[in-house]
């Protein structure tokens, strides 16, 4: 069953590689044709093709699939570790290799069903001579060719150079236009380079808040947001780890349950919760906060629970066979183990709520973000430099400090 696993999940690999390759190619030819005459914006768009067209599409890419596991081993089957080997366990030869390409084929026409009447050595393989086997490991000689003469080598080239082709003409990446225009933003490194510190102690008249006011205030909107998203995410960490609460049907619904909270909430940017918070209490710090508050349970709920799943099991095994409730195992056996790690992350997340304080100012949070996003919207350089630089040294300082407290702790 496992070589089944490994032979069927390979195979889904594969396909996607080489669907993805080929659409990739596609749509790298309709941009770098501008061939847009009825979406001139469009970026990605499914070629117009007949019945017919579409068929021969996925049968090219059937073809390329079983081209590459027959003179293989492909991608696909490099990632689950297996390879085709003839009958007496060495590599197939050049007519063993084509026989499987060409009996491969029945697989594909009868939906499957010959494999899985025989999943561990289907038939098709035995009248090709071959078998699937594990990987030999690194080293044993079995492998003839350099790994990038291979054609899982070959295949995975193509997919990061399609992959860095077709990003840099979605991301519209243009080297000359970056140079051709510095000169506009002379004016702008002129400010940064001459920063203006007026407002340090005395506040802004028109925004009502001094540089130190916005530090003090990003600085607690990390500091509680850290505290308090902390005190959420240590006892929901244990809930979301699957050695301690996939223990049963409604242990794994709490875990599953748990875990895809801290995913969810984890996927959405804070800016975006603060945009929410805005809305939800007004502008201000308070937003902000909260935003930092939901994103840091979210984040540390994650780590935490995977640090959880990593502990020594021999601790827990000892308490558990004392007849220990779950609560009283998480308490003598997990607790101790995670403590360290768990205060290194916080340490960690206080830096990063930090700088994320800046961020969701721009949509309402407070702080020293604000002063930042209101000098760059009037276009008042100098005053941005003197913002920028005051909270690099807070940052560089507090990042210097969480650093040297971690390796305390750790």
């Amino acid at each position: 069953m496992k070589l089944f696993k490994a032979r069927l999940l390979s195979l889904l690999l594969d396909l996607a590689l080489w669907t993805y390759l080929l659409y990739s190619g596609f749509t790298l030819h309709y941009l770098m044709t501008r061939w847009r005459v009825w979406e001139p914006e469009a970026k990605f768009i499914a070629p117009t093709l007949p019945g017919w067209g579409w068929a021969f599409v996925v049968w090219g890419i059937l073809e390329l699939v079983l081209l590459t596991r027959a003179f293989g081993p492909s991608l696909g089957q490099r990632i689950l570790g297996v390879w085709l080997v003839s009958e007496s366990g060495s590599p197939p030869s050049f007519s063993q290799r084509w026989a499987y390409f060409l009996f491969a084929h029945l697989g594909i026409l009868s939906l499957g069903i010959i494999v899985f009447l025989a999943p561990e050595h289907p038939r098709y393989e035995r009248w090709a001579g071959v078998r699937l086997a594990p990987l030999p490991p690194p080293g044993s000689g079995a492998f003839r060719r350099r790994w990038y003469l291979t054609a899982y080598g070959i295949s995975a080239f193509l997919f990061v150079g399609m992959t860095l082709a077709l990003g840099w003409r979605l991301t519209e990446i243009d080297l000359q236009n970056l140079v051709r225009r510095a000169s506009r933003s002379i004016r702008i490194w002129r400010g940064l380079i001459n920063p203006d510190f007026r407002y340090l102690f005395t506040p802004d008249p028109r925004i009502k808040l001094s540089f130190i006011d916005g530090l003090v205030q990003s600085l607690y909107m990390a500091l509680l947001a850290t505290v308090a998203g902390t005190a959420v995410a240590f006892p929901l960490s244990f809930v979301g780890a699957r050695n301690i609460m996939a223990r049963g049907p409604l242990g794994w619904l709490v875990y599953s349950f748990t875990r895809g909270f801290f995913n969810v909430f984890r996927a959405v940017e804070s800016v975006y919760w603060a945009s929410i918070f805005a809305i939800w209490v007004g502008f201000g710090p308070f937003a902000g906060s909260m935003a930092l508050f939901i994103h840091t349970i979210a984040a540390l709920g994650k780590l935490f629970s995977e640090q959880v799943e990593h502990i020594d099991p021999g601790p827990v095994e000892a308490v558990t066979a004392t007849g220990a409730n779950l609560l009283q195992v998480v308490r003598y056996a997990v607790v101790p183990q995670v403590i360290p790690q768990f205060l290194a992350f916080t340490l960690y997340r206080w830096d990063i709520n930090l700088r994320m304080a800046t961020v969701v100012a721009l949509v309402g949070g407070g702080g020293i973000g604000r002063l930042l996003f209101e000098y760059k919207d009037d276009l008042q350089w100098s005053l941005v430099g003197g913002v920028i630089i005051l909270f690099m040294i807070t940052v560089w300082i507090m990042d210097y400090v969480s650093g040297w407290v971690r390796e305390r702790i750790t």
